[in-house]
């Protein structure tokens, strides 16, 4: 039963307003050297194991004891579970969720505390991102247990300030596969650092889906199919060792799930091999009971054959090279001037989409076969945009029109109008697909400023596009009525903005494509001088890196190796672009 705690709480006024979002040096508790292994170079170089609750204790203190638990280091809830009743600690599940929060305010008063949130954060029990609210409440309830006040009404979830969360969390992504089975599709999660590393993310891994997924994502991971406390790390060798029926495992989906797990666990540096098995039996390759992390190769979401070459317009005619040199292709857009002003190339290089016409034309060809056919596959439109290629060799083309956009989905030689809810009819100027197809990423223009947004792209069983998500709203903080000029694939979970900040500087940002808060630093925010209007990327990090260019008509600055000067543009080159 609740006790009323009204004058308990005047202290609790002033002990909540203490509770920021900064990270301090703990007053309490030992401070050790830290025994993390996982990227050490990286995380926070002290471990912090918070104070029990004290004996006879207030109830200010054991809330505040209780928020304080919560940013454990290593991750951990052990000490935050004493500040809780014995039915509440047996209940309380923190795996469910996580929520952070900038600040907190002031308690109110009652027979429960609500203490005002700023700027919340919300990640599900995969750590994927699911929203942004400028303000939230935490109520918590207490009762008194053996003479002590203890926690007996919480929310299920770990609530931690944002700043320690960008401490010990860091980006990642699960490897799911799309509904057709053919490629790996990245989801975007948090993870905890250190140790704790890879049993996060195999955990969620092994998480299904939601049903809102289903048609954006597969998981061939069996029902009943569970993860134990850790994945031990031994030699290099990563040991997942799951729960569950072996008979449900088929060939098809022991290839499948091994091919997700190593493209999710080879973003753990410690590990150089695993070991799988279901219900006590292994899934290994070749009679062994490992395998490496190039497995499922094949699936990669930049696609199986990349093409790492660049290639561009030179005076009308389809070319390929590098920035050092660049030749004609073979192909009849490459040997003939159809009028071309943009163009879009296959993941595999071996076909290209131009917009000819002034704009009203899409037409398509191979760009290494002379006696290729140039084939018309729009005609009519108004304004059409660069295209964009996906793994089925598939192109996506925006029409803007008069500031009324149309898009369209092209496939063995026809195109066909799709709506985009949100995108379609409004005013669009740049469009991008994933190479994987699960993600469309635009920029709207608005009347003052301009905003970019992500959708997710439904597929059947098939590969048959079936229709869109609503769409995500990017967190790119733009200027006054600064305007976007380009946006560029960095990752198959990333892109970079290219807007302005002055009239004569820029800014390139690099942000999630799920909207999750933040920069990606692994990029950074790079300032140009203006004006560019052009953004060169590719999503490609593997084997090597793809360089990143912005360009301001025929002049060219890298924005990977800032310190580099690159030579200008031949003359006539236009149209500058990595395939996809």
């Amino acid at each position: 039963m609740r006790t009323r705690t009204a004058s308990r709480w005047l202290g609790l006024l002033a002990a909540s307003a203490l509770l920021t979002g900064c990270v301090q040096m703990p007053t309490s508790g030992p401070v050790v050297e830290s025994e993390v292994t996982g990227d050490s170079d990286d995380a926070p170089g002290i471990s912090y194991d918070p104070r029990p609750p004290q004996e006879g204790a207030p109830a200010a203190d054991i809330v505040d004891g209780f928020l304080e638990a919560m940013q454990a280091t290593p991750v951990g809830t052990t000490v935050a579970r004493q500040f809780l009743s014995r039915e509440a600690a047996e209940t309380w599940v923190p795996e469910k969720q996580i929520i952070t929060y900038g600040e907190l305010g002031d308690a109110s008063v009652g027979t429960e505390v609500r203490i005002p949130l700023t700027d919340v954060n919300r990640y599900d029990a995969r750590g994927a991102w699911e929203r942004t609210q400028p303000e939230a409440a935490l109520t918590v309830g207490l009762v008194e247990e053996d003479g002590e006040w203890r926690i007996d009404d919480v929310p299920d979830a770990l609530i931690v300030p944002e700043t320690w969360f960008g401490d010990w969390y860091e980006r990642a992504s699960l490897y799911y596969f799309d509904p057709s089975a053919e490629v790996l599709v990245p989801e975007p999660v948090f993870a905890p650092r250190g140790d704790q590393f890879a049993s996060s993310l195999v955990r969620g891994l092994v998480t299904p889906p939601s049903a809102e997924e289903a048609d954006v994502v597969r998981t061939f991971f069996p029902p009943g199919t569970t993860q134990g406390l850790a994945v031990p790390i031994v030699s290099g060798i990563a040991r997942v060792a799951l729960s569950g029926d072996p008979d449900a495992v088929d060939d098809e989906t022991a290839d499948r799930m091994r091919a997700q797990l190593a493209w999710t666990l080879r973003q753990d540096d410690r590990i150089n091999a695993i070991e799988l098995s279901v219900g006590g039996q292994a899934f290994g390759v070749t009679g062994s009971p490992q395998f490496g992390l190039e497995f499922g190769s094949g699936y990669d979401p930049n696609g199986a054959d990349v093409s790492g070459e660049l290639f561009a317009l030179d005076r009308g005619l389809v070319v390929a090279g590098s920035l050092g040199g660049f030749e004609e292709t073979l192909g009849p857009l490459g040997q003939q001037d159809y009028g071309l002003r943009s163009i879009g190339v296959s993941i595999d290089g071996s076909r290209v989409a131009g917009v000819a016409g002034g704009g009203t034309i899409l037409v398509t060809a191979p760009t290494e076969a002379p006696s290729g056919e140039v084939a018309t596959v729009i005609s009519g439109a108004v304004d059409l945009a660069a295209p964009s290629w996906d793994h089925r060799g598939r192109t996506w083309v925006l029409d803007r029109g008069r500031g009324t956009a149309r898009i369209f989905l092209t496939a063995d030689g026809s195109a066909r109008e799709v709506d985009v809810p949100g995108l379609s009819g409004r005013r669009v100027t740049k469009l991008l697909v994933s190479r994987d197809g699960t993600r469309l990423v635009a920029v709207l223009r608005g009347r003052t400023a301009d905003t970019v947004v992500s959708a997710r792209v439904r597929h059947d069983s098939s590969g048959a596009v079936v229709g869109f998500t609503p769409l995500t709203t990017l967190p790119v903080p733009l200027e006054g009525d600064a305007r976007v000029r380009d946006i560029g694939w960095r990752s198959p979970t990333t892109v970079s903005v290219l807007s302005d900040i002055t009239p004569l500087s820029q800014s390139v940002r690099t942000v999630s494509v799920d909207g999750a808060p933040g920069e990606v630093t692994t990029t950074g925010t790079s300032r140009l001088r203006g004006p560019n209007r052009v953004l060169v990327s590719s999503p490609v990090d593997r084997p090597v890196a793809t360089e990143v260019y912005a360009l301001a008509g025929r002049a060219v600055t890298s924005l990977s190796r800032p310190e580099r000067t690159v030579a200008d543009l031949p003359q006539g080159l236009t149209s500058l672009t990595y395939v996809g």
